[in-house]
């Protein structure tokens, strides 16, 4: 009967997310914002593991283009993507550090690569093809949640 209990919880603890994984990209949530306020990305605190958040280009303080997106927990986490709300772009984590997160698709036309990392002054994202060529820098401060 011990056996079955230590068992039992053995695979309890195997099969449960990790919250130290979990807890690695709360750096990634709030509100995000880049210096001219054209662009904006807002990011969910973790619902058991999965993030999920979204993005705006603004013109003229319009909306010009929307992307829903998901990160679901892994390993290896899965940055999900939905321009413009349509279709899936699935990316597969290929890397993590307490204050980054690489994901790629090298089948995706652009971009291939997608990376997150946490900055002195907030967060800074990185769009690119898989060899880094073609790269799209984003730097963002923190910025109220809009409502």
């Amino acid at each position: 009967m011990k056996r079955l209990a230590a068992l039992l919880l053995i695979a309890g603890c195997t099969s449960a997310p990790s919250s130290a994984r979990e807890a690695s990209l709360d750096w990634l949530t709030g509100c995000w914002e880049n210096a001219d306020d054209s662009y904006r990305e807002v990011w969910s605190p973790s619902e058991q593991g999965y993030y999920f958040g979204y993005a705006v280009s603004l013109k003229d303080g319009a909306v010009s283009f929307f992307e829903q997106t998901r990160i679901d927990p892994g390993p290896p986490a899965v940055f999900n993507a939905y321009p413009a709300g349509k279709g899936l772009s699935p990316f597969p984590e290929i890397s993590r550090t307490d204050t980054s997160i690489s994901f790629a698709e090298p089948a995706h036309d652009y971009p291939q690569l997608i990376v997150y990392r946490k900055t002195e002054a907030g967060l800074s994202a990185r769009i690119s093809l898989e060899d880094g060529s073609s790269a799209q820098d984003f730097d963002f401060a923190p910025c109220p949640i809009p409502r």
